[in-house]
């Protein structure tokens, strides 16, 4: 790859963000050459601990969890109840191109940090809040993490199981990380209009509007009109070659073929019983919808005369869509994501390393950005005051008076 000016460098961008989806946005931002500066309280932000509920360290010099969201990044700690530490932040503020923050409006109107009021004092401002569930509406002002308002209230946690099942609890951040893609997308959208007209602009994004929008499928489906129905029984697919089945070794794998009607000949010679091959009861994907059970008896027992391996030679033989059914513990020793650089081990300042993903997005023109780990609450507060113009003396006073950390 040439090595060549990074797409965003000279941007400047100031996070007031907290766990996943606006720090996950920015750290594209970063990777891409912005200077990102994210600011914190004195105390830092909750995501550095979260590490307790997932057995991984969050100590200042290593914090896997926290870095994935919040490497290359500086971070300044100030005390936006403090004049001085509001001082400095407005000034942050003047000379950056993008303002983005998930803290709740009425927080931000009380410290005159929301739009209306950051607009003056930097009219080309890019400026994007992220909430839980949207501006207008009963629940606006409602609090909201992943858990709640993308998962639970888009339907997704309760109907992407098999019927009868326990709802789905996916890991903390899944639904932010996906977000984080909406709110940079729009950023970049109104970062090249500004290009165009010079002006800043307003824009937000919301977990539940998100959620929506990712589990569109599923939403649009099942109106009334059209009578799809979830959570869906196991043994009764919309279809059958598009559904997980267990293997003779007890091992998983999901097949994806869409079209059954016209793979049908070639399916069931595959799967070994072409004695059904002009069976009306079956060769279509209307007759199977009317003979599931029967069908899926015949299928799963096809399955499990053979150990997964052997499955998959014979898929990628026909060149059929499948994958095994991995367990997370196993994709940070996969070939296939090494040899794309999708993870990376990363040396954290007490010399312990850890294996963490990159940002999924690869240029051909420039160099891949060095991942450096996340710091301590207010690593970089000396080095950006002196950007903004103070000296050491005035930093120590700021400290003194716990505006900054």
């Amino acid at each position: 790859m040439m090595e060549r000016k990074l797409p965003l460098e000279g941007i400047k961008v100031v996070e007031l963000g907290t766990h996943v989806a606006v720090p996950n946005a920015t750290r594209f931002m970063a990777d891409w050459g912005a200077e990102v500066i994210k600011v914190e309280g004195v105390r830092g932000e909750e995501w550095r601990v979260i590490g307790n509920s997932y057995y991984t360290p969050v100590a200042d010099d290593e914090n896997p969890i926290f870095t994935v969201q919040n490497a290359n990044k500086e971070f300044i700690a100030i005390d936006l109840k403090n004049p001085d530490g509001m001082e400095i932040m407005k000034k942050l503020i003047r000379e950056a191109d993008i303002f983005i923050s998930n803290v709740r409006l009425n927080s931000l109107k009380k410290m005159k940090l929301d739009y209306e009021a950051v607009k003056p004092l930097n009219p080309q401002i890019i400026y994007c809040h992220f909430t839980g569930f949207g501006y207008e509406g009963p629940d606006r002002n409602r609090p909201g993490f992943d858990m709640a308002a993308y998962w639970a209230r888009s339907g997704a946690m309760s109907d992407w199981v098999s019927k009868g099942d326990y709802p789905i609890k996916p890991p903390g951040g899944f639904g932010d990380a996906t977000v984080s893609a909406n709110i940079c997308s729009g950023i970049l959208a109104a970062l090249y209009a500004r290009t165009q007209s010079g002006k800043g602009t307003f824009l937000t994004s919301s977990l539940y509007s998100s959620a929506i929008w990712y589990n569109s499928t599923g939403i649009v489906s099942t109106q009334e009109k059209y009578g799809n129905v979830y959570p869906k029984d196991k043994n009764q697919p919309v279809n059958p070659f598009s559904h997980i089945y267990k293997c003779k070794d007890e091992e998983y794998v999901i097949i994806t073929v869409l079209d059954y009607n016209n793979s049908w000949e070639k399916m069931v010679t595959m799967l070994g019983f072409s004695e059904y091959l002009n069976d009306e009861r079956f060769n279509t994907i209307l007759a199977v919808r009317e003979n599931m059970d029967e069908f899926i008896k015949i299928i799963n027992h096809a399955f499990l005369k053979k150990d997964r391996e052997e499955w998959c030679q014979l898929f990628d033989q026909a060149d059929i869509v499948y994958e095994k059914l991995a367990h997370m513990s196993e994709v940070t020793k996969d070939p296939q994501a090494w040899e794309n650089n999708f993870l990376t081990e990363v040396t954290f300042p007490n010399n312990n390393t850890a294996i963490l993903p990159t940002v999924p997005i690869q240029f051909s023109e420039y160099e891949v950005t060095k991942y450096i780990p996340s710091g301590k609450v207010g690593r970089d507060s000396l080095e950006i005051l002196q950007k903004l113009g103070y000296s050491e003396a005035e930093f120590a006073e700021l400290v003194e008076k716990k505006a900054i950390k």
